[in-house]
């Protein structure tokens, strides 16, 4: 008999091979041995090895069953194109251009390095070989939750297309914490997150003596106290048009951004927002507007409702096109060197924006609204300062024991 019922309550399969089969199944010893979990995947292997036997015997090509595919070809062959259709998640869109490009980075960066050579079958049944390679991999990199949705999407995939039984990983998957990340948060501070109201005056001063000294432009000015003042996302300052802006009436319109290849794309939860802005940012965008419209004819350029309101020329040459994606990131990287500045980046004047605001007593509802968020268990992460509690509940009730 093949199949044993261990101490375990395992089933243990052992068969005999000939020496003729040994090399075409990869088998050193005499025995195929393994244990499995069901009397049902016991048998289940038997049979398909008995096939593969038989197939040797006459001199047939033995055939590929599904879940003896390598991780690295079900991944290139199988599961990336549905991926880009968005077939692969419950979602309601595809995932677009730039989300499938960074996806293909991770996996040729961090996933295939360490599953790619493995047979799906053989990863599926040893919980302990995928739990060990990604517990290395959360120590070494932040971002982990990507690589672990993506590896358990993977499986979910080949149980749905049946190239295995079922997705025995998924509770393995999930228990494996992102530890470099969890060890970044617990040693930063909240500072570390936003600028002090002196230290973002330091900022506003060195950007007003720069273009002074034409260290910077009119344009990088512009872009800068823009992106401050609405406290937006930076590809959303790139993607304005002066058909957004109403300088009579004080406001700017937010309704989409910039993909990193310059694509147009809807804003982050498919907002429209209006701004009232202040006079200060009226008078500098006042100021551009009229320079752009110098600098433009210079290149037979009109300056329509649809110019936008940053752009650039490319190391290609290309006259007018939308900045780069790291534009103002190297714009304030300039300016920070030359001035010895506190360290900052666009996204931390976002959080400097709401953290400030909320210091000086601004709902965390008003402030929500104001960075576009779905909902305020969002805002309260760029909110990197203590809750203000005017009056303890101990002392409120004390008061009130006398009344």
């Amino acid at each position: 008999m093949t199949i044993t019922k261990t101490k375990n309550n395992t089933f243990h399969l052992k068969m005999y091979v000939p020496i003729e089969a040994r090399a075409a199944l990869n088998i050193k010893g005499t025995h195929f041995e393994k244990r499995y979990k069901t009397r049902k995947e016991a048998k289940k292997a038997e049979i398909e090895l008995l096939t593969k036997l038989q197939n040797i015997e006459n001199g047939e090509e033995i055939p590929e069953q599904n879940g003896d595919i390598l991780f690295s070809e079900f991944y290139k062959k199988v599961w990336l194109i549905p991926y880009k259709a968005g077939q692969t998640t419950s979602t309601t869109r595809p995932p677009s251009e730039i989300t499938a490009a960074r996806t293909e980075e991770v996996f040729r960066l961090h996933i295939l390095p360490m599953f790619g050579n493995y047979t799906l079958d053989f990863l599926n049944s040893n919980k302990q070989v995928v739990l060990n390679l990604m517990t290395a991999k959360a120590e070494e990199y932040a971002n982990f939750k990507v690589i672990r949705s993506y590896v358990n999407s993977i499986f979910d995939w080949a149980e749905e297309l049946e190239y295995i039984e079922y997705n025995r990983l998924a509770k393995t998957i999930r228990r494996t914490k992102a530890t470099k990340k969890l060890r970044l948060e617990e040693n930063r501070n909240d500072e570390d997150h936003y600028l002090t109201q002196h230290e973002l005056r330091l900022w506003f001063e060195a950007f007003q003596e720069d273009l002074a000294n034409e260290k910077i432009s009119l344009k990088d000015y512009t872009l800068f106290f823009t992106t401050f003042f609405l406290s937006d996302r930076k590809s959303e300052s790139y993607a304005l048009q002066w058909k957004h802006i109403d300088l009579h009436n004080g406001t700017i319109q937010l309704v989409q951004a910039l993909d990193q290849k310059g694509n147009t794309k809807k804003t982050k939860g498919r907002k429209k927002t209006l701004f009232s802005i202040p006079n200060e940012l009226i008078t500098i965008l006042d100021r551009w507007k009229k320079q752009q419209r110098k600098e433009s004819s210079k290149f037979n350029i009109l300056q329509t409702p649809e110019q936008y309101l940053f752009t650039y020329i490319d190391t290609k040459g290309n006259v007018n096109k939308p900045v780069h994606t790291d534009y103002l990131n190297n714009k304030m990287r300039s300016v920070e060197n030359r001035h010895k500045l506190r360290h900052a980046t666009p996204h931390m004047l976002r959080h400097t924006g709401a953290t400030l605001a909320k210091q000086a007593g601004t709902s965390l509802e008003v402030i929500s609204e104001a960075l576009t968020h779905s909902d305020t268990a969002t805002t309260k992460t760029y909110i990197n300062t203590s809750n203000v509690v005017p009056i303890a509940m101990g002392e409120l009730v004390y008061r009130n024991l006398g009344k």
